[in-house]
């Protein structure tokens, strides 16, 4: 679809005055409200943007646009924000697919590094936790350079064995691996594991998922909060 026909989406958008859904993540957690159109010219989208939207905007420099007048979802460049107002200029849209599933997916990063290791029968290989959701974990691996090659390969099952953040508390996990992927440059791997928790360690997940992802807002709006007091200092 071309720059002119996106921008007459936008224009039907603001003539019936419907929501443009935003997508950030920051931390791992969605970052999603709507947002209004309000003027359109040559190429750049004005709006009105939830005060999260617009931190992290300013901090990824992009953001995700969806709305049912939106032939899918767009990616798009923010080139100006102001925190203050609330508003936002957006242009070089461009096509991503329809499905917004893996952006709005949780999966909170850690406060603190948390050890996690990866049995497959034959090597236990250790880690750092990248994230985790209820249903899956994100681990960084050094085991090229501990071992010389990696053995996990992609649906290979495993054993999960994570230190939680906090506690301490050892949590046993059967689990499959789903991506594996080199981190280029270095001896660093980033293994992706859906888990099968049992009905007690799910309740124990989602507690501490619940947990980061309410610190997690609290510290965006710190960050807000910082941005507005540095603004006004600055006017």
């Amino acid at each position: 679809m071309s720059n002119d026909d996106i921008m007459r989406r936008f224009g039907m958008i603001a003539e019936q005055k419907k929501p443009v859904r935003l997508i950030n993540t920051y931390r791992g957690i969605p970052i999603s409200y709507d947002a209004k159109v309000i003027t359109i010219s040559q190429g750049y989208v004005a709006l009105n943007v939830h005060e999260y939207q617009a931190v992290c905007m300013t901090l990824e420099g992009k953001t995700y646009a969806q709305s049912d007048l939106l032939p899918e979802v767009l990616q798009a460049r923010a080139v100006a924000v102001d925190v203050m107002t609330k508003q936002a200029i957006l242009t070089e849209f461009e096509g991503v697919g329809h499905s917004v599933g893996k952006r709005m997916a949780v999966r909170v990063q850690p406060k603190e590094p948390a050890d996690v290791e990866i049995y497959d029968g034959q090597r236990r290989i250790p880690g750092k936790l990248a994230d985790i959701s209820t249903i899956g974990l994100g681990v960084f691996t050094f085991a090229t350079y501990i071992y010389g090659d990696l053995s996990f390969e992609k649906n290979a099952d495993v054993v999960v064995d994570v230190r939680m953040p906090l506690t301490d508390e050892i949590l046993r996990f059967p689990g499959k691996v789903t991506s594996v992927a080199h981190q280029k440059g270095t001896f660093l791997h980033r293994l992706g594991v859906r888990l099968f928790p049992t009905p007690e360690n799910e309740k124990r997940l989602q507690e501490y998922v619940f947990q980061r992802q309410d610190e997690v807002l609290h510290e965006l709006n710190a960050i807000y909060q910082t941005m507005i007091q540095d603004k006004e200092k600055k006017s």
